[in-house]
């Protein structure tokens, strides 16, 4: 009996495996076979062999396999505004950015800023995207990205983005304001249309934009409603100083301690808090016993000096910490290798103490902190028999790699994007040798710049784009 041969449809072997499971188990010579979206076996080369073959074998010598990484804050539409607010207080960002666009914003326009987006997130090994579309000037605009994600075959999760006051005044667009009952008539048509398609890689979630930009009662509604369909939450969470310090100018207590009392519902394990800033420690008690996780934007919180997020105290006290790139605007790249980095970086230098946070906490972050932030824990996040073949090939016999020390350490402060060869996606093969498959990238690329300088036409800021170039 021992002799019948299984079949598997991919098979990668002669690789260093890290799995990222419970043990942090790294399997030197290992092997993986991947049958429909699922990960069969994952050993030893020689035990793997002994039980598959496959007529597609990808050799793993000098390649390192690694769990995809999920990236749970985005802005796929900001794509078209990279480098637009560089070096502006957060004040001037606003109407130099996303502002004076987001009226003229069309579904084709989504697509393509989609597509470039996950291109290069694909590029640097993500394999999961939360896009939190909040710019919605027209019904079902997000289904250019939605399209995008079937197209391309990335893991996506679309929020569905929403705000109906601007508490502060804060300028918040005329096209972003917007009724609850018309968001969430919105989000249940994308719902019916697109929530589970594609083998259950495409979810959609609910993305109210801020306390300040959203009443109690719309949160409360958008409680109602993701308990009715089963879906995420995800806000953006005293991200500024001078958001939690107005808001306790109004209320005596900072949003989440407000939220906590007002609408208790509000927070649970399917909530995101994106940036937590600003949180003081009961703030951080009470996410830790509602189970809320937190998107973690180092790169953004830098680039807009937000602050620094309190990682280390949120991790001890058990809370799932994942990382988000956050929108090209306020980043302004999608490599997710710089975030890995600078996120370990950032909290040593933060708390002049290099022992904080670990290359393996980060490591753990981008990809299990990420897949219990999109609740997939079961599915994605590890190497593991019986999740989804979501993964990367990472070639480390280029310079910046050599010599191969400690792969896991050297993942997270050596490795860059170029490294990354081959991605699968749900058992697919996505990019091989580099090449993207599914999506001619030179074309979609070519586009997506004819867009950039379209969409500034027409929302009058021609000028003002052709003057930054020289600048």
């Amino acid at each position: 009996g021992d002799c019948v041969m299984d079949y598997a449809d991919i098979l990668i072997k002669n690789a260093i495996i890290i799995t990222m499971d419970k043990n942090k188990r790294v399997i030197d010579d290992g092997a993986i076979a991947i049958v429909d979206d699922k990960i069969v076996a994952v050993d030893k080369t020689s035990r793997v062999e002994q039980k598959y073959k496959s007529e597609k074998v990808i050799c793993g010598k000098g390649r390192i396999v690694l769990p995809g990484f999920i990236n749970t804050h985005d802005h796929l539409f900001q794509t078209l505004l990279r480098s637009m607010g560089d070096d502006m207080n957060l004040n001037d960002w606003w109407p130099n950015t996303v502002g004076p666009i987001t009226p003229y914003l069309t579904k084709k326009d989504m697509y393509y800023a989609a597509l470039t987006g996950c291109i290069e997130l694909i590029r640097s090994g993500v394999t999961a995207n939360l896009d939190y579309q909040y710019a919605n000037p027209r019904p079902l605009i997000a289904e250019g990205v939605l399209e995008a994600f079937l197209q391309i075959g990335i893991r996506g999760v679309l929020g569905r983005g929403y705000s109906d006051v601007d508490m502060f005044d804060f300028g918040l667009p005329d096209d972003i304001i917007e009724s609850t009952e018309q968001a969430l008539s919105d989000t249940e048509t994308l719902i019916k249309r697109w929530h589970g398609k594609a083998n259950g890689r495409i979810k959609i979630w609910l993305a109210p934009g801020a306390p300040f930009a959203n009443s109690d009662e719309n949160l409360a509604k958008t409680r109602e409603f993701a308990n009715k369909y089963g879906i995420g939450i995800t806000m953006h969470i005293q991200e500024a100083r001078a958001e939690v310090d107005t808001w306790k100018e109004h209320f005596g207590t900072t949003p989440v301690q407000y939220y906590a009392k007002k609408v208790p519902e509000l927070f649970g394990p399917d909530f995101i808090s994106v940036h937590s800033v600003w949180l003081e420690p009961e703030d951080i008690k009470i996410f830790a016993k509602t189970g809320v996780t937190v998107s973690h934007n180092t790169n953004s919180n830098m680039y807009l000096s937000s602050g620094v997020a309190p990682v280390p105290e949120m991790l001890k006290q058990g809370i799932p910490v994942s990382l988000g790139v956050d929108g090209a605007a306020s980043n302004n790249s999608k490599d997710f290798f710089e975030m890995l980095k600078n996120t370990v970086l950032m909290h040593k230098v933060h708390t002049l103490n290099p022992t904080i946070l670990t290359s393996v906490d980060v490591l753990e972050m981008a990809t299990m902190g990420g897949a219990r932030s999109l609740m997939m824990e079961k599915e994605i996040g590890s190497l593991e028999v019986g999740k989804k073949a979501d993964l990367s090939i990472f070639d480390y016999t280029m310079a910046n790699m050599v010599p191969l020390n400690r792969p896991m350490s050297q993942i997270v402060y050596c490795g860059k994007a170029a490294n990354i060869e081959t991605v699968i996606i749900d058992g697919r093969i996505i990019m091989e040798n580099r090449v993207i498959k599914t999506v001619n990238e030179e074309e979609v690329l070519r586009k997506t710049q004819k867009i950039t300088e379209d969409i500034h036409e027409r929302a009058g800021r021609g000028e003002y784009r052709r003057e930054l170039f020289f600048k």
